[in-house]
């Protein structure tokens, strides 16, 4: 399992997926850089069986939107197809594409 890299502000601790330059809950404009646990359910998720010339070698596959800890979401491609709330876990991250596996 890969852990998942987020941003975390130092006053309210808000976590945050991309790096921000102000907080969107107290405006605090400090972050400090964490890994927190790549392990989380399945929020919604869709299957893509047509696309882009880019991604065609892809088709068809499984973005998702992923709840993990802290009150963190990640959209996420998913190698395998799921339902609502299945449990998966990061297997990597390349250039802030993260790929999740299903947790059987």
């Amino acid at each position: 399992m890969t852990n998942v890299k987020v941003f975390e502000c130092a006053e309210c601790k808000k976590k945050y997926i991309q790096r921000k330059w102000i907080c969107s809950v107290c405006k605090h404009t400090e972050f400090h850089e964490k890994e927190i646990k790549g392990e989380g359910n399945v929020y919604s998720h869709t299957r893509i069986c047509i696309s882009s010339s880019e991604f065609a070698h892809l088709t068809p596959y499984t973005v998702a939107l992923i709840d993990l800890e802290g009150g963190v979401r990640v959209t996420a491609m998913v190698t395998e197809e799921v339902e609502i709330q299945d449990k998966v876990k990061c297997i990597s991250n390349q250039d802030n594409t993260y790929v999740f596996s299903k947790i059987n």
